[in-house]
Protein backbone atom coordinates (compact mmCIF):
# COMPACT_ATOMS: atom_id res chain seq x y z
CA UNK A 1 0.00 0.00 0.00
CA UNK A 2 1.51 3.43 -0.81
CA UNK A 3 1.95 5.76 1.77
CA UNK A 4 3.04 9.47 2.02
CA UNK A 5 6.77 8.62 2.70
CA UNK A 6 6.34 6.89 -0.57
CA UNK A 7 5.54 9.86 -2.30
CA UNK A 8 7.55 12.09 -0.33
CA UNK A 9 11.02 9.85 -2.06
CA UNK A 10 9.65 9.52 -5.37
CA UNK A 11 8.93 13.59 -5.76
CA UNK A 12 11.41 14.58 -3.66
CA UNK A 13 9.34 16.97 -1.41
CA UNK A 14 8.78 16.94 1.98
CA UNK A 15 5.89 14.29 3.81
CA UNK A 16 4.41 17.70 5.12
CA UNK A 17 4.11 19.40 1.35
CA UNK A 18 2.40 16.17 -0.16
CA UNK A 19 0.44 15.92 2.96
CA UNK A 20 -0.71 19.38 2.06
CA UNK A 21 -1.18 18.94 -1.57
CA UNK A 22 -3.13 15.42 -0.92
CA UNK A 23 -5.30 17.20 1.64
CA UNK A 24 -5.87 20.31 0.10
CA UNK A 25 -5.06 21.95 3.61
CA UNK A 26 -2.68 25.07 3.67
CA UNK A 27 0.09 26.34 0.66
CA UNK A 28 1.94 24.23 -2.01
CA UNK A 29 3.51 25.95 -5.45
CA UNK A 30 1.70 24.67 -8.69
CA UNK A 31 5.21 22.75 -9.62
CA UNK A 32 4.82 20.99 -6.27
CA UNK A 33 1.21 20.09 -6.95
CA UNK A 34 0.98 19.19 -10.02
CA UNK A 35 4.03 16.54 -9.37
CA UNK A 36 2.63 15.09 -5.78
CA UNK A 37 -0.82 14.61 -8.01
CA UNK A 38 0.36 12.89 -11.36
CA UNK A 39 3.02 10.27 -8.75
CA UNK A 40 -0.26 10.01 -6.58
CA UNK A 41 -2.35 9.21 -8.70
CA UNK A 42 0.11 6.85 -10.75
CA UNK A 43 0.53 4.47 -7.36
CA UNK A 44 -3.38 4.99 -7.17
CA UNK A 45 -2.96 6.13 -3.78
CA UNK A 46 -5.84 6.57 -1.45
CA UNK A 47 -6.00 9.28 1.56
CA UNK A 48 -7.28 7.87 4.69
CA UNK A 49 -10.95 9.45 4.88
CA UNK A 50 -11.00 8.99 8.80
CA UNK A 51 -8.11 10.82 8.99
CA UNK A 52 -8.75 13.28 6.67
CA UNK A 53 -12.34 14.07 8.46
CA UNK A 54 -10.49 14.13 11.93
CA UNK A 55 -7.90 16.59 10.31
CA UNK A 56 -10.88 18.47 9.73
CA UNK A 57 -12.63 18.34 13.43
CA UNK A 58 -15.29 16.35 12.59
CA UNK A 59 -16.21 12.64 11.41
CA UNK A 60 -20.06 13.35 11.31
CA UNK A 61 -20.23 9.73 12.15
CA UNK A 62 -22.95 9.11 14.89
CA UNK A 63 -22.71 5.46 16.02
CA UNK A 64 -26.78 3.69 16.89
CA UNK A 65 -26.06 0.73 19.49
CA UNK A 66 -28.04 -1.88 18.70
CA UNK A 67 -28.44 -5.29 20.90
CA UNK A 68 -30.36 -6.64 17.92
CA UNK A 69 -31.99 -5.83 14.86
CA UNK A 70 -35.29 -8.28 14.99
CA UNK A 71 -37.22 -6.92 17.73
CA UNK A 72 -39.30 -4.23 15.77
CA UNK A 73 -38.87 -1.65 19.20
CA UNK A 74 -35.14 -1.44 18.24
CA UNK A 75 -35.97 -1.26 13.97
CA UNK A 76 -38.00 1.45 14.39
CA UNK A 77 -36.11 3.68 16.39
CA UNK A 78 -33.09 2.63 13.95
CA UNK A 79 -35.79 3.53 11.16
CA UNK A 80 -36.09 6.76 12.79
CA UNK A 81 -32.65 7.47 12.95
CA UNK A 82 -31.39 6.69 9.44
CA UNK A 83 -34.87 8.97 8.19
CA UNK A 84 -33.06 12.16 10.15
CA UNK A 85 -29.60 11.15 8.84
CA UNK A 86 -30.49 11.27 5.03
CA UNK A 87 -32.06 14.72 5.80
CA UNK A 88 -29.01 16.03 7.38
CA UNK A 89 -26.14 14.50 5.73
CA UNK A 90 -24.55 12.06 8.68
CA UNK A 91 -23.31 8.71 8.49
CA UNK A 92 -25.17 6.45 10.59
CA UNK A 93 -22.66 3.13 12.07
CA UNK A 94 -24.09 0.39 13.25
CA UNK A 95 -23.01 -1.09 16.39
CA UNK A 96 -24.42 -4.42 17.11
CA UNK A 97 -23.79 -5.38 21.04
CA UNK A 98 -26.05 -8.36 21.65
CA UNK A 99 -26.03 -6.67 25.47
CA UNK A 100 -22.13 -7.42 25.68
CA UNK A 101 -20.71 -5.14 27.98
CA UNK A 102 -17.33 -5.39 26.79
CA UNK A 103 -18.55 -5.12 22.98
CA UNK A 104 -20.08 -1.59 24.64
CA UNK A 105 -17.20 -0.21 26.02
CA UNK A 106 -15.63 -0.96 22.65
CA UNK A 107 -17.97 1.69 20.90
CA UNK A 108 -17.73 3.99 23.85
CA UNK A 109 -13.85 3.87 23.26
CA UNK A 110 -14.43 4.81 19.67
CA UNK A 111 -16.06 7.93 20.96
CA UNK A 112 -13.19 8.95 23.07
CA UNK A 113 -10.79 8.52 20.58
CA UNK A 114 -13.00 10.41 17.71
CA UNK A 115 -14.03 7.79 15.59
CA UNK A 116 -17.18 9.00 17.00
CA UNK A 117 -19.04 12.13 17.11
CA UNK A 118 -21.73 10.88 19.37
CA UNK A 119 -23.19 7.55 20.63
CA UNK A 120 -26.99 6.68 20.86
CA UNK A 121 -27.79 3.80 22.62
CA UNK A 122 -31.34 2.00 21.77
CA UNK A 123 -30.58 0.02 25.01
CA UNK A 124 -28.03 -0.80 27.04
CA UNK A 125 -25.78 -3.40 29.02
CA UNK A 126 -23.32 -1.16 30.60
CA UNK A 127 -23.85 0.79 33.75
CA UNK A 128 -24.95 4.28 33.70
CA UNK A 129 -21.64 4.85 35.71
CA UNK A 130 -20.09 4.06 32.61
CA UNK A 131 -21.58 6.06 30.60
CA UNK A 132 -21.25 9.22 32.72
CA UNK A 133 -17.19 8.98 32.63
CA UNK A 134 -17.39 8.95 29.14
CA UNK A 135 -19.87 11.86 28.34
CA UNK A 136 -16.83 14.46 28.27
CA UNK A 137 -15.74 12.87 24.74
CA UNK A 138 -19.03 13.69 22.82
CA UNK A 139 -22.75 12.89 23.19
CA UNK A 140 -24.77 9.90 24.26
CA UNK A 141 -28.26 9.62 24.01
CA UNK A 142 -30.23 6.85 25.49
CA UNK A 143 -33.37 5.65 24.02
CA UNK A 144 -35.52 4.85 27.37
CA UNK A 145 -35.52 6.68 30.78
CA UNK A 146 -32.27 6.61 32.57
CA UNK A 147 -32.30 6.70 36.43
CA UNK A 148 -29.44 9.24 36.14
CA UNK A 149 -31.16 12.58 35.10
CA UNK A 150 -27.92 13.99 33.95
CA UNK A 151 -27.63 11.64 30.85
CA UNK A 152 -29.38 12.88 27.33
CA UNK A 153 -32.52 10.65 26.79
CA UNK A 154 -35.32 10.70 24.46
CA UNK A 155 -37.78 7.90 25.47
CA UNK A 156 -41.57 6.45 24.87
CA UNK A 157 -43.46 7.48 28.27
CA UNK A 158 -45.30 4.28 28.27
CA UNK A 159 -46.88 4.06 31.51
CA UNK A 160 -50.39 6.08 31.03
CA UNK A 161 -50.75 3.84 27.64
CA UNK A 162 -50.06 0.50 29.36
CA UNK A 163 -52.36 1.43 31.89
CA UNK A 164 -55.17 2.23 29.72
CA UNK A 165 -54.17 -1.42 27.88
CA UNK A 166 -54.47 -3.10 31.19
CA UNK A 167 -57.66 -1.70 32.24
CA UNK A 168 -59.48 -2.71 28.96
CA UNK A 169 -57.65 -6.37 29.54
CA UNK A 170 -59.63 -5.95 33.00
CA UNK A 171 -62.90 -5.28 31.64
CA UNK A 172 -62.27 -7.97 29.40
CA UNK A 173 -62.56 -9.93 32.60
CA UNK A 174 -59.06 -11.37 31.80
CA UNK A 175 -57.94 -12.69 35.02
CA UNK A 176 -54.63 -14.72 34.20
CA UNK A 177 -52.10 -12.61 31.57
CA UNK A 178 -48.69 -13.95 30.34
CA UNK A 179 -46.32 -11.10 29.77
CA UNK A 180 -44.11 -11.71 26.06
CA UNK A 181 -40.84 -10.19 26.56
CA UNK A 182 -37.52 -9.81 25.06
CA UNK A 183 -35.61 -9.69 28.04
CA UNK A 184 -35.93 -10.54 31.83
CA UNK A 185 -34.85 -7.40 32.97
CA UNK A 186 -35.20 -3.88 31.32
CA UNK A 187 -36.51 -0.93 32.04
CA UNK A 188 -39.35 -1.36 29.91
CA UNK A 189 -40.08 -4.79 31.61
CA UNK A 190 -40.18 -2.63 35.17
CA UNK A 191 -42.49 -0.44 33.26
CA UNK A 192 -44.85 -2.98 32.29
CA UNK A 193 -45.33 -5.02 35.66
CA UNK A 194 -45.76 -1.50 37.54
CA UNK A 195 -48.76 -0.95 35.15
CA UNK A 196 -49.86 -3.73 35.99
CA UNK A 197 -49.84 -3.58 39.77
CA UNK A 198 -51.50 -0.42 39.15
CA UNK A 199 -54.80 -1.69 37.57
CA UNK A 200 -55.07 -4.89 39.35
CA UNK A 201 -53.46 -4.12 42.38
CA UNK A 202 -51.36 -7.68 42.59
CA UNK A 203 -47.98 -8.68 41.66
CA UNK A 204 -47.93 -10.87 38.99
CA UNK A 205 -46.23 -14.67 39.43
CA UNK A 206 -43.11 -15.48 37.85
CA UNK A 207 -44.90 -18.34 35.55
CA UNK A 208 -46.54 -15.43 34.01
CA UNK A 209 -43.37 -14.18 32.63
CA UNK A 210 -42.49 -15.32 29.28
CA UNK A 211 -38.81 -13.85 28.07
CA UNK A 212 -36.74 -14.33 25.29
CA UNK A 213 -38.82 -13.68 22.54
CA UNK A 214 -37.37 -11.07 19.87
CA UNK A 215 -38.60 -12.84 16.48
CA UNK A 216 -41.82 -14.06 15.06
CA UNK A 217 -40.25 -17.82 15.19
CA UNK A 218 -39.83 -17.04 19.05
CA UNK A 219 -43.54 -16.55 19.51
CA UNK A 220 -44.50 -19.12 17.86
CA UNK A 221 -42.21 -21.72 19.26
CA UNK A 222 -43.46 -20.64 22.65
CA UNK A 223 -47.24 -20.41 22.39
CA UNK A 224 -48.13 -23.73 23.05
CA UNK A 225 -47.07 -22.72 26.87
CA UNK A 226 -49.18 -20.11 26.79
CA UNK A 227 -53.02 -22.01 27.05
CA UNK A 228 -53.32 -21.68 30.69
CA UNK A 229 -53.98 -17.77 30.32
CA UNK A 230 -57.02 -15.50 29.19
CA UNK A 231 -54.71 -12.50 28.04
CA UNK A 232 -51.32 -11.90 26.65
CA UNK A 233 -49.32 -9.01 26.44
CA UNK A 234 -46.94 -8.91 24.04
CA UNK A 235 -44.16 -6.88 23.36
CA UNK A 236 -44.82 -6.79 19.41
CA UNK A 237 -47.43 -7.20 17.32
CA UNK A 238 -45.77 -9.55 15.44
CA UNK A 239 -45.20 -11.28 18.82
CA UNK A 240 -48.53 -11.34 19.15
CA UNK A 241 -49.67 -12.16 15.72
CA UNK A 242 -47.98 -15.28 15.58
CA UNK A 243 -49.05 -16.27 18.97
CA UNK A 244 -52.21 -15.86 17.36
CA UNK A 245 -51.55 -17.68 14.06
CA UNK A 246 -50.60 -20.91 16.53
CA UNK A 247 -53.85 -20.89 18.29
CA UNK A 248 -55.48 -20.80 15.16
CA UNK A 249 -53.70 -23.63 13.49
CA UNK A 250 -54.96 -25.61 16.49
CA UNK A 251 -58.04 -25.00 16.24
CA UNK A 252 -58.06 -23.50 20.07
CA UNK A 253 -60.00 -20.69 22.14
CA UNK A 254 -57.61 -17.67 22.04
CA UNK A 255 -56.62 -15.46 24.31
CA UNK A 256 -57.01 -11.59 24.25
CA UNK A 257 -54.10 -10.22 23.19
CA UNK A 258 -52.65 -6.51 23.07
CA UNK A 259 -49.42 -6.26 21.04
CA UNK A 260 -47.34 -3.08 20.47
CA UNK A 261 -45.52 -0.53 18.05
CA UNK A 262 -48.53 -0.27 15.61
CA UNK A 263 -47.40 -2.90 12.95
CA UNK A 264 -49.13 -4.25 9.58
CA UNK A 265 -49.62 -7.83 10.96
CA UNK A 266 -51.07 -6.77 14.28
CA UNK A 267 -53.45 -4.26 12.21
CA UNK A 268 -54.43 -7.27 10.18
CA UNK A 269 -55.79 -9.38 12.52
CA UNK A 270 -57.41 -6.14 14.52
CA UNK A 271 -55.34 -6.87 17.84
CA UNK A 272 -55.50 -3.79 20.11
CA UNK A 273 -51.62 -1.90 20.34
CA UNK A 274 -50.12 -0.41 22.11
CA UNK A 275 -48.11 2.61 19.50
CA UNK A 276 -44.93 3.50 21.26
CA UNK A 277 -43.86 6.15 18.63
CA UNK A 278 -40.21 4.71 18.26
CA UNK A 279 -39.66 5.93 14.56
CA UNK A 280 -39.99 9.77 16.15
CA UNK A 281 -38.15 8.68 19.07
CA UNK A 282 -35.49 7.55 17.08
CA UNK A 283 -35.97 11.03 15.49
CA UNK A 284 -35.69 13.19 18.41
CA UNK A 285 -32.43 10.58 19.71
CA UNK A 286 -31.01 11.82 16.39
CA UNK A 287 -31.45 15.68 17.03
CA UNK A 288 -30.06 15.13 20.85
CA UNK A 289 -26.78 13.44 19.53
CA UNK A 290 -25.42 16.10 16.83
CA UNK A 291 -27.14 19.42 18.74
CA UNK A 292 -25.34 18.52 21.89
CA UNK A 293 -27.82 19.91 23.95
CA UNK A 294 -28.53 17.28 26.33
CA UNK A 295 -31.51 17.11 28.39
CA UNK A 296 -34.24 14.31 28.42
CA UNK A 297 -37.61 14.46 26.57
CA UNK A 298 -40.60 11.73 26.23
CA UNK A 299 -42.84 11.33 23.48
CA UNK A 300 -46.30 9.84 25.37
CA UNK A 301 -47.13 6.10 24.22
CA UNK A 302 -50.89 5.63 22.62
CA UNK A 303 -53.47 2.41 23.48
CA UNK A 304 -55.19 1.83 20.11
CA UNK A 305 -58.17 -0.15 20.60
CA UNK A 306 -60.01 0.29 16.90
CA UNK A 307 -57.64 -1.08 14.26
Amino acid sequence: MTSLSDIAKLTGYSKATVSRVLSGNGYASQKACEKILKTAAELDYATNAIAQELAHGATHNIGVVLPYIKASFFSKILEGILERSFETGYKIIILPSNYNQDLEIQYLEKLRKKALEAIIFTSRQVSEETILKYQKYGPIVLCYRPENSNIPETYANRIPAYRQAFQWLKEQNCSNIGFLLSRGNSPTISTTLQAYRDIYNIKPHLEQIKSGLISAEDAYRLAPELTQFDGIFANSDEIAANVWRWFDEQQLPKPIIVGQERLLSGQLLKIPTVDNHCHEVGRMAFEQAISKTGGQSSIPSEFILER
